[in-house]
């Protein structure tokens, strides 16, 4: 393998400066772990992009040749990283679509970050950011392009030297941390925000709720205040990266390594 980006099925490392993935955010994305030469997931990771693209009204792409694609490039990796990015492709000057027929598929492959070992076996510590996320229906839950929100709360995130941070909209509600998806237990019942209005719905996330679903255990989907998740026995983040991380301090409230999360780690793949 000499390529690490691909645009199109086509080794590239440079984009048109009309693409609207550029010049709009006019796009959607999706981050695979690679394991023993495998795509997580990797049957969520589609279903999320088809849906996306459905969502924002994109011109559908060729699957079977996407498929071809990546299952080829992970047969090469051991453990890595592989990110699918699809814009709507090159456009005129301004926000009208018309004549957008053809999406640019952007595929490249990144080494593992070594950080998230640790941060699966020792958990990691929180801040709470003070940058809010606006509400928008509209897009809730895809995982588009537009992530100028996400830059700030990281720059809070580097400058107040956390390794990541809960995230409230504007309306003071919980929606997630800035590279995850939240959940916490109280009283034996597993509680995650709601993402009507903003955040992702991670594939990881699914398959938590699947997994949740199979076994029985208890969930509630609500939009939360910061109180409730401060006040949970036991706290976890995921991610199709970290898989499962717990959470063993949010600012000054401490947290054990809870059952639910013992189990989630050792029982999701």
């Amino acid at each position: 393998m000499t390529a690490s980006t691909w645009l199109n099925g086509k080794a590239c490392d440079n984009i048109a400066i009309n693409d609207r993935g550029l010049a709009y955010g006019d796009g959607l994305f999706t981050t695979m772990l690679v394991e023993k030469g495998q795509c997580c997931l990797f049957e969520r990771h589609l279903a999320r992009l088809q849906n996306g693209i459905k969502q924002l009204a994109m011109s559908q792409i060729d699957f079977g040749q996407l498929i071809e694609q990546l299952t080829s490039l992970a047969n090469e990796i051991e453990h890595g990283v592989i990110k699918v990015i699809i814009t709507r492709g090159q456009g005129v000057r301004g926000y009208s679509s018309l004549g957008c027929d053809t999406p640019s598929v952007i595929v490249s492959h990144s080494a593992y970050p070594t950080s998230y070992d640790d941060y699966i076996k020792h958990g990691l510590n929180l801040g709470v950011s003070t940058i809010a996320l606006g509400l928008n229906p509209l897009t809730a839950g895809i995982k588009h392009l537009n992530r100028l929100e996400q830059v700030l709360v990281r720059q809070q995130i580097d400058q107040e030297q956390w390794a990541d941070a809960v995230v409230l909209d504007c309306q003071g509600y919980v929606v997630e941390t800035n590279m995850a998806n939240l959940f916490w237990v109280s009283d034996g019942t597993v509680k995650l925000p709601a993402l009507d209005f903003a955040g992702v719905d991670g594939v990881m996330r699914q398959h938590i709720l699947a997994y949740l679903k199979q076994q029985q255990i208890p969930y509630e989907i609500d939009r939360f205040r910061l109180g409730s998740l401060v006040s949970a026995e036991e706290i976890f983040i995921s991610n199709s990266l970290i898989k499962v991380v717990p959470i063993t301090a949010i600012a000054e409230h401490a947290y054990s390594i809870g059952p639910i999360t013992q189990q989630l780690q050792r029982n999701l793949v």
